[in-house]
């Protein structure tokens, strides 16, 4: 049992772990890991296949950390990385149909188990503000 947190750091830390542990069973069904859930959620189905090199950025990793990640992913059939159409030296990482399935079942079981959802949604949208904020100054 963790202990009580004594800062927001400690609060935080313990909200994510917390949704990690609930979510493991169905990301564990997607065959997915967190750093494989982390490097689909940095992929957005709305917007252009990014470089391999943004991903990294993204997710605050390596470029070798994104390779072995994206090996894994491509071995599930869950993206494909391919040479950029622009620039033939750079990779770009796409979601495949059952990619974008995943990701959004990986999402939702991560949304679901996160106990963030006890509080209102006022209380949640008023998080999400302070958060943003401190992250903004931080930049």
């Amino acid at each position: 049992m963790p202990l009580p947190p004594r800062t927001a750091l400690e609060a935080i830390y313990e909200v994510v772990m917390a949704t990690i542990q609930r979510a493991e069973p169905a990301l564990t069904e997607l065959g997915l890991t967190m750093s494989t859930t982390y490097a689909l959620w940095a992929i957005d189905p709305d917007e252009p296949p990014p470089a391999m090199k943004v991903v990294a950025q993204r997710l605050r990793c390596t470029s070798s950390s994104l390779t072995f990640t994206s090996n894994r992913l491509v071995e599930l059939g869950y993206i494909t990385r391919t040479e950029c159409p622009t620039n033939r030296r750079t990779r770009v990482l796409a979601l495949t149909p059952p990619g974008r399935a995943a990701r959004e079942a990986a999402l939702n079981a991560l949304d679901k188990a996160c106990p963030l959802l006890r509080l209102s949604d006022g209380e949640r949208a008023g998080l999400l503000d302070v958060l943003t904020r401190a992250l903004a100054e931080a930049e």
